[in-house]
């Protein structure tokens, strides 16, 4: 077999045969995709948005969690490189938006006004009503003795909630139904506040 000496990537490219280029760019990759959600587990999490050469090489998981592995051809490559940039960002703000909610659970009835800003900035990522509906069974003792905390948490988690409606996600929805989840959301977080 013939050493190859250094030369220009040109040089390299038209003595490499065709056929093992067009293979090479048809060789499969695959991506990890899960539905980011209060739900979806940290294993689920820490692999969304990965590429393996092998569809064997991510993390098993054995919650529910709703998880696709995607095959995509190399050329691709460049595209899921950047899908899954963003799909990192996505599961890290999930875990982040967890971490700020959990902390303001814990600080209810002890600093109110921290508690507060940490769900208004739990709230700014996503909320989600069965969460909001764990915090309520959490802290029902304290809710219910203070009416004007009652009021703030409602107003800053119907902002959130009506908020998120505008983002891509959910515009891909048809507008008679983001009305209706959103308003029905609504009406939910209200007779929870009441």
């Amino acid at each position: 077999m013939a050493v190859l000496r250094r030369q220009s990537f040109s040089g390299l490219a038209s003595r490499v045969p065709a056929a093992y280029t067009a293979r090479m760019w048809k060789r499969k990759r695959y991506q990890f995709f899960t539905n980011v959600t209060y739900r979806t587990c940290r294993t689920c999490l820490s692999e969304h948005g990965r590429i393996a050469n092998r569809s064997d090489a991510f993390l098993q998981c054995d919650n529910d969690c709703e998880r696709h592995v995607v095959p995509f051809f190399r050329s691709e490559l460049a595209y899921r490189r950047r899908l899954q940039k963003e799909m990192f960002a996505s599961s890290k703000g999930e875990l982040e938006r967890r971490r700020l909610f959990n902390s303001g659970i814990a600080a209810l009835g002890g600093d109110n006004e921290q508690a507060l800003n940490l769900l208004t900035a739990s709230a700014r990522h996503d909320l989600y009503i069965p969460e909001v509906e764990r915090l309520i069974a959490a802290k029902e003792g304290v809710l219910r003795a203070d009416s004007d905390l009652r009021r703030r948490l409602l107003a800053v988690f119907a902002r959130a909630y009506s908020d998120k409606f505008g983002w891509y996600r959910y515009e891909r929805l048809p507008e008679p139904m983001r009305i209706a989840r959103e308003t029905e959301g609504l009406r939910r977080l209200r007779e929870m506040f009441e």
